[in-house]
């Protein structure tokens, strides 16, 4: 029974939702559990406070518990709406600054491998996907490159001379073809 040839791996795609964006989603997390924690304990003491007056001079003047807390909540959750938007706010912008600098950095790289340069790592760090995308253009300019330095040994190899013609000629056509596999 013959085994199949086996399939060449094919790169998996990764298909990722935007809400679903790993460090980002946690420090939106991290941003409102800490305005949350803040927010808990300026209340919780001031809410002590405001009750214990309330029963040494009677409660009985309030309706409820919640005309005693009125302005005090309404006031802290303006605090926490305006403290959350505003982290929230920086967060955007850094997440923005850092995908525009991760992002020029990899064109960057490519104009430098159109240039000619293809040993000057990209760089691209800091967000996830631009920083894998950084890693396949290095991966792919270190192949080109060590194509190109066994394409230089084999044409240095063939200058030297000493070789019966034909196997010149057939290096000459693989080493042809080898160019063109980087230089179609």
């Amino acid at each position: 029974m013959k085994n199949p040839a086996p399939q060449p791996s094919r790169p998996r795609i990764r298909y990722i939702s935007p809400r679903f964006q790993g460090p980002a989603v946690l420090a939106f997390a991290a941003i409102i559990s800490i305005g949350g924690a803040i927010f808990w304990k300026l209340v919780d003491s001031e809410f002590q406070r405001v009750f214990l007056d309330a029963a040494i001079r009677g409660h009985y003047t309030f309706d409820s518990a919640y005309d005693i807390v009125r302005a005090l909540l309404a006031s802290h959750l303006a605090g926490l709406f305006a403290g959350v938007f505003l982290a929230g706010s920086v967060l955007v912008l850094f997440l923005i600054a850092a995908t525009r600098h991760g992002i020029s950095k990899a064109v960057d790289s490519l104009r430098s491998s159109a240039d000619g340069d293809l040993s000057t790592p990209t760089g691209a760090g800091l967000i996830g996907e631009v920083d894998r995308f950084g890693r396949k253009i290095d991966a792919a300019r270190s192949d080109t490159l060590d194509s190109v330095l066994k394409i230089r040994s084999e044409v240095e190899a063939l200058a030297a001379g000493g070789i019966p013609p034909g196997e010149f000629r057939l290096r000459w056509d693989d080493l042809k073809q080898r160019i063109r596999e980087i230089a179609p």
